[in-house]
């Protein structure tokens, strides 16, 4: 099972123990209404655009296909370029909304701020 270790500043890292396909806005609200982590989220459902997380895994920098939801919402929020394409580089410096992404692989996730 993926360790998803998160990373905030001035604070120990958590680390959550995950099923494979499991989404990461899954394992953040039960953090965030415990007061662990320090992460907004409003609507779960990938349209708000408020769980901007970084992340990296042993897979990043391998391409990756991102739904048309999320691009358009990473470009609403001025996350993205306004000709990001579907087809991006799965790096740490990608910003990736948590209710999109799955855990596949161990990874550190770095709340956007």
């Amino acid at each position: 099972m993926p360790i998803v270790e998160f990373i905030q500043p001035h604070c120990e890292p958590i680390l959550v123990e995950v099923a494979a396909g499991t989404f990461l806005i899954d394992v953040v609200r039960p953090l965030v209404r415990e007061g662990r982590l320090a992460m907004a989220w409003r609507c779960g459902q990938g349209t708000c655009g408020a769980c901007q997380v970084y992340c990296e895994h042993a897979q990043s920098g391998r391409w990756i296909t991102i739904s048309s939801k999320e691009r358009n919402v990473l470009i609403r929020h001025a996350a993205q370029p306004l000709n990001m394409t579907l087809d991006l580089c799965d790096t740490p410096r990608q910003v990736r909304l948590a209710c999109h992404l799955l855990i596949e692989y161990d990874c550190q996730i770095r709340v956007k701020t």
